[in-house]
């Protein structure tokens, strides 16, 4: 009986075990569910990219508008760029060819508009401003100093008398000669070094009462002014007991012309004082005694162009002159010649100023 009992009880375990094991293996053998699962994540990367499509443009309309807010940014730049420009400072936005050219415009009006100018009495202190920057500052310069002169006309009764005092083959040639050295006809060039005091170029003290006219212009920043100088005239006479009296002025001597070329005696302008000393020296192995020398200037005018700070580019000044030897004496006064004369162009130009 308990045999039996103990083989009832086995059967009995065994088949719990058998339900259990039953029940173990269930879930691996629902690889539907898997199967399933694994559909689910073959069809779920789908479903994100139907929802993505819509959202990548919106994803890549902020992308687009970052160079939309470049843009607006360079033309806020572009419209506000007078600053930075007048300070010196580029900009640093994307170089297009509308800002390039408002940029250039906007330098331009800066050079032009730098000098205001509204009458004529402006414009000739935007002169003398200009030639004292220069001056002042010591700035450098090139200059030409340039005469065409004509033959001179000599008294007859000189010119027959040179022959027998010197053997001169052609008097009137050589005298001729002789004094348009001494006055510097023909070209001569002079330089000016930086930082160095010089008295090729002068002050300019012109007012408006040595003025016949004032005109002025600007383009692409550079301002133009041209003074039309009143004529002038001078004379030099030898009074007695040597004294010497000098009358009459030239407006002319108040403006920034000075020597030629820095030669001692040779100036832009030589007045009747000056001329006075050079024939006396210039003559002096007939023994010429000058008496009595005029001179005068006519179409006096000056053309000076400015740049943007109002500082001298380039500087040229051109005149008439006529030179009278009114009375000259030679062999210490023994016989006296009048009204030997000569006339001619002067043409002065200052340029490539260094400051």
């Amino acid at each position: 009986m308990m045999k039996r009992i103990v083989a009832i009880l086995c059967a009995a375990l065994l088949l719990t075990a058998l339900a259990s094991g039953c029940k173990k293996d269930e879930p691996a053998v629902v690889l539907v569910t898997d199967e399933e699962t694994t559909v689910e994540l073959w069809t779920y990367p789908t479903l994100p990219e139907e929802e993505t499509e819509p959202v990548e443009p919106t994803d890549a309309e902020p992308e687009q508008a970052e160079p939309t807010a470049a843009s607006t940014t360079t033309t806020r730049t572009t419209t506000t760029s007078k600053v930075p420009v007048l300070s010196g400072n580029a900009s640093a936005s994307t170089p297009t060819t509308t800002t390039s050219a408002a940029t250039t415009t906007t330098t331009t009006r800066q050079n032009a508009n730098a000098i205001s100018i509204n009458s004529r009495e402006d414009a000739l202190g935007a002169f003398n401003s200009a030639v004292q920057k220069a001056t002042g500052g010591k700035a450098g310069f090139a200059k030409s100093h340039l005469i065409t002169a004509q033959d001179w006309t000599f008294d007859q009764a000189f010119l027959d008398t040179l022959p027998s005092l010197g053997g001169l083959i052609d008097p009137g040639a050589t005298l001729s000669s002789t004094l348009n050295a001494a006055l510097g006809k023909g070209m001569r060039t002079a330089t000016a070094t930086k930082g160095s005091a010089n008295s090729l170029l002068t002050a300019s003290a012109f007012t408006m009462a040595d003025m016949k006219d004032v005109t002025w212009s600007a383009s692409s920043g550079v301002t133009t002014v041209t003074l039309s100088v009143k004529d002038g005239e001078t004379r030099q006479e030898k009074r007695l007991f040597g004294n010497n009296r000098s009358t009459g002025a030239s407006p002319i001597d108040k403006g920034p012309l000075g020597m030629a070329t820095g030669s001692a005696g040779l100036y832009d302008h030589m007045d009747a004082d000056k001329i006075f000393g050079l024939v006396k020296s210039s003559f002096s192995i007939v023994n010429a005694e000058p008496i009595d020398i005029q001179e005068s200037t006519s179409q006096v005018k000056f053309v000076a162009k400015l740049d943007g700070q109002g500082r001298l580019i380039e500087l040229k000044a051109t005149f008439n002159q006529t030179i009278n030897l009114k009375d000259i004496r030679i062999l210490n006064g023994a016989q006296a010649f009048r009204d030997n004369k000569s006339s001619s162009t002067v043409t002065v130009t200052y340029d490539n100023f260094m400051y």
